[in-house]
């Protein structure tokens, strides 16, 4: 629904200017000013000098800034706003990273070419860059580096979810599938004792995980989720399916059917797509469809594809998180 106390013409032009609004606040974290404006209120003055920029150009860079929902300006005094707080280096969950990958130009490049994917329906990526993207990122380490310490804080933003939602306390073991380098099921086997865990990923990638104390308690094992995953009474993939398309999405739950032991569960953590839900989803869904082929999910198109591996859904549980855990278990 539109907010109707902004004329028409101005919700339109939130349309031409709204590149603008994502390097304003590319700079606003570039210049630290959300940290610096952690403690409470600073003069425009006192931002400028302390980020070496134009005291007037400041000032008013700042008001463009308060217009969007990131400040407040009184006089010439500035604070964060609860939205402004979120590009604060030093919050566990900020939006810093998100902001950071978003701003990358070969990912501007394949937004740029959205109109391949909706005549086409497949990612703009490989069309603008003649590669995969996973192939992409391993060859440009200056985009590939930055990626995966962005996936690294959406774990730890995610296991604290994660952990905070659900109960594992009655599994033995529990295999993280894609695990990446093992944040989530660290953070799982120090508040579960009782369970052994796998992480599971492609060798590269579990060739730097860092399990801390829970290491004596977990097995590290190389492979694709395409072909074969560990046995265990529990698998996790978290932010796994929403990369992939319904057919390969498929593939990777027939895997986890394969080799999920009696009675064992899979938790499947992504956004769903619900009418009234969060926006971010469907932004989500989108951004997945450019750049990787896959795509948010209904409900009902979750549990029609878990139907397909031969799964049920038998719960989706909210969490303090954007995302969903659908618990499933074999039919």
């Amino acid at each position: 629904m539109q907010n109707s106390s902004i004329p028409p013409i101005t919700q339109a032009f939130q349309f031409v200017g709204g590149f603008a609004l994502t390097q304003a606040a590319k700079a606003f974290v570039e210049l630290g000013i959300p940290d610096f404006l952690k403690d409470g209120v600073q003069t425009a003055d006192e931002i400028a000098t302390h980020c070496g920029t134009h005291p007037e150009t400041t000032f008013r860079f700042l008001r463009f800034l308060s217009k969007q929902g990131l400040v407040e300006i009184d006089g010439k005094d500035c604070r964060l706003t609860p939205v402004g707080n979120f590009f604060r280096t030093d919050v566990p969950v900020n939006l810093t990273k998100a902001l950071q990958i978003a701003t990358f130009e070969p990912w501007q490049q394949v937004w740029a070419n959205l109109g391949y994917t909706l005549r086409t329906g497949e990612k703009a990526f490989t069309y603008v860059h003649k590669q995969e993207p996973w192939e992409y990122l391993s060859e440009h380490p200056e985009y590939g580096k930055p990626f995966n310490e962005y996936q690294t804080h959406l774990s730890k933003m995610g296991a604290a979810a994660l952990v905070g939602a659900y109960d594992f306390s009655g599994f033995k073991t529990i295999c993280d599938v894609g695990g990446g380098h093992g944040y989530l099921l660290k953070t799982i086997l120090e508040k579960y004792p009782q369970a052994r865990g796998i992480l599971f990923d492609l060798p590269p990638v579990v060739a730097s995980a860092d399990l801390g104390a829970a290491a004596g308690r977990c097995e590290v094992v190389g492979g694709s989720f395409f072909e074969k995953i560990p046995a265990a009474d529990c698998l996790i993939l978290k932010s796994i399916l929403h990369d992939w398309s319904n057919e390969k999405a498929l593939d990777i739950l027939k895997s986890c059917t394969a080799s999920l032991n009696p009675g064992g569960k899979i938790l499947v953590m992504d956004m769903v797509i619900m009418e009234g839900g969060n926006p971010m989803s469907y932004f989500y869904d989108m951004h997945m469809l450019v750049l990787f082929g896959g795509r948010e999910r209904t409900q009902e198109e979750m549990t029609e594809l878990f139907g397909k591996a031969g799964l049920k859904i038998t719960r989706f549980i909210p969490t303090q998180g954007p995302q969903f855990i659908a618990e499933a278990v074999l039919k």
